[in-house]
């Protein structure tokens, strides 16, 4: 049978301690009152530590520490603020590097973590950090995780602003026995998702795709007239110029 624990009487009575404890605004401190009123009541450690959903090591911990300095054993000591292992000048390296590929610091990935952010740390200053240490200097230096923005290679502005031009002169010219539709393709494609990144509070990071290749598709064209909202559709293995002037008759 486990020894029963008693409260050391010298420092407040029962009824003082009941008192402190309904009036006490700090959670964890009010807590802590109340595991040493419950200890007053003959209940054991092990029976305070299920009232209070706590580990029987920790309710035996605020006793030993109550019954040695009192209240002031309850509180918490304050600790000194921890020393920044890093510098400002090193901090900066670590934010140059983040604004590039991690491939241009050696290491041999595409998109920064926390983990490659340690690895950085350790190859460049010789310096470990943990990896909470990793995504608090993110933060610190105004990172957020982001979906890249993906953009095609081949785009060209000068063809694009060509015919939005041309497509306003049509609307305003057409007549009545004119129809124009919007159309659009839908595409399912093998190509891979692209994953969130890391980048700079405010941008959003590009990253250029081919989109010509081997990789397998569909393709589902569809055009809805807008005077009348009528639907039309084609399913077709390719989006090429053929099967467009197909799905356009």
């Amino acid at each position: 049978m486990r020894k029963k624990l008693e409260v050391n009487p010298k420092y407040a009575s029962y009824d003082m301690l009941k008192q402190l404890y309904q009036t006490e605004k700090d959670v964890r401190l009010k807590i802590r009152l109340l595991a040493i009123l419950h200890f007053f009541e003959g209940y054991t450690s092990l029976e305070v530590a299920k009232l209070l959903h706590q580990s029987d090591s920790t309710v035996r911990r605020y006793l030993h520490r109550y019954n040695k300095a009192g209240l002031a054993g309850l509180k918490d000591i304050p600790h000194p603020p921890k020393k920044n292992i890093l510098t400002n000048d090193e901090l900066k390296e670590i934010d140059k590097a983040l604004s590039s590929s991690p491939r241009n610091t050696g290491l041999n990935f595409s998109n920064w973590t926390g983990q490659l952010i340690v690895l950085f740390v350790k190859n460049k200053f010789n310096k470990t950090i943990a990896l909470g240490t990793a995504y608090n200097i993110l933060h610190r230096l105004n990172y957020s995780k982001t979906r890249p923005k993906k953009t095609d290679k081949r785009v060209n502005k000068e063809t694009l602003e060509n015919f939005r031009s041309e497509l306003n002169g049509l609307l305003e010219s057409k007549d009545e026995d004119t129809v124009i539709v919007y159309e659009d393709e839908a595409i399912i494609t093998s190509e891979p998702t692209i994953s969130s990144v890391w980048s700079k509070k405010g941008t959003q990071t590009v990253v250029k795709t081919n989109t010509s290749g081997s990789r397998k598709r569909n393709v589902i064209f569809g055009a809805v007239n807008p005077e009348t909202g009528e639907l039309s559709q084609q399913f077709s293995d390719k989006g090429n110029t053929e099967n467009f002037k197909s799905f356009l008759k």
